[in-house]
């Protein structure tokens, strides 16, 4: 039968040969040190526990190895590890030892620099806060911004708990209203950058910006009641207030010749109040008229 152990022996003795070669040529090389800046990486973070510091973008790393194994290392291929299971909210330092850093094969890591590494955590809070629209420009001439709204009007918000008691409402991102005369409606992302905390739910929020022509309102006083159709008689008072609106340059110069009011007497009104009606006009909008009222009396045609 035969020996499986001894099958192959020239490819075995062959692959002795090579690795004894390559052990001699790598003993025979110069052991030189190098330093190099590694990334740190942040594991097993705890849930509910935030970290609220600033991570260094880098520590210090101080290997040894032979001089060709170090002439290809790059930053890329050794990695501080930190491990944060368990981390309670406060500030806590972390050791950081050479065997916290994972190299490659025939690489030793001397030293790392600093040696600890200060981290500040906190709570997990979360809360609901309102969403303000942000406006940039300015609408055509002629026309203001009269309403804002946003859709949702609130939004989750989770993060370090500092952070959700500091703040009381977030922004959108701008909402440019420049030379607009119509109504706006745009979908935005909620501006989340300054202030630390992460949305639960959606980042976007829809903001409809109503634009309007500007108005003037204006009461004008002294403005005549006029009897409507064949109806005959007296009216108490003959003169009424009219508060109204519309573009300043129509408004601002009318007078109470410019202002149509009337009654329509109905049939038995004598003795009684009747409304008092304001004619339609395409400049202006009538919001009020006092008295909204008005006494009629009839009066009893002259004999001829």
């Amino acid at each position: 039968m035969a020996l499986f152990p001894i099958r192959h022996v020239g490819l075995k003795v062959l692959s002795v040969a090579v690795a004894t070669l390559l052990w001699l040529v790598v003993t025979g090389e110069a052991v030189v040190e190098r330093s190099l800046r590694v990334g740190l990486e942040l594991q097993r973070t705890p849930p509910g526990i935030e970290l609220v510091s600033t991570v260094p973008d880098a520590v210090a790393v101080r290997v040894r190895g032979a001089a060709s194994r170090l002439a290809d290392l790059a930053p890329g291929d050794l990695t501080v590890v930190v491990d944060l299971e368990g981390v309670k909210a406060g500030r806590r330092l972390f050791p950081l030892a050479p065997s916290q850093v994972t190299a490659p094969f025939g690489v030793e890591v001397t030293q790392v620099a600093p040696p600890t590494l200060p981290l500040e955590f906190e709570v997990t809070a979360s809360t609901n806060l309102p969403i303000r629209a942000r406006l940039q420009g300015t609408p055509i001439e002629g026309h203001s911004v009269t309403n804002v709204s946003v859709s949702p009007s609130q939004v989750r918000v989770e993060g370090p708990e500092s952070a959700v008691r500091r703040l009381t409402e977030l922004f959108t991102e701008p909402v440019s209203v420049d030379r607009a005369g119509t109504l706006i409606r745009e979908a935005v992302t909620i501006d989340t950058s300054d202030s630390g905390l992460r949305l639960v739910g959606g980042s976007t929020a829809v903001v409809t910006v109503t634009i309007s022509a500007d108005t003037t309102v204006r009461t004008v006083t002294g403005v005549p009641v006029r009897l409507r159709g064949a109806s005959t008689g007296q009216l108490t008072p003959a003169e009424a207030s009219v508060t109204l609106s519309g573009a300043p340059e129509a408004v601002e110069h009318l007078t109470p010749a410019d202002i149509g009011l009337f009654v329509d007497v109905p049939p038995g009104a004598a003795g009684l109040d009747v409304d008092v009606q304001a004619e339609s006009s395409p400049h202006y909008v009538v919001k009020a008229i006092d008295p909204p009222r008005v006494a009629y009396r009839a009066v009893a045609a002259r004999r001829k």
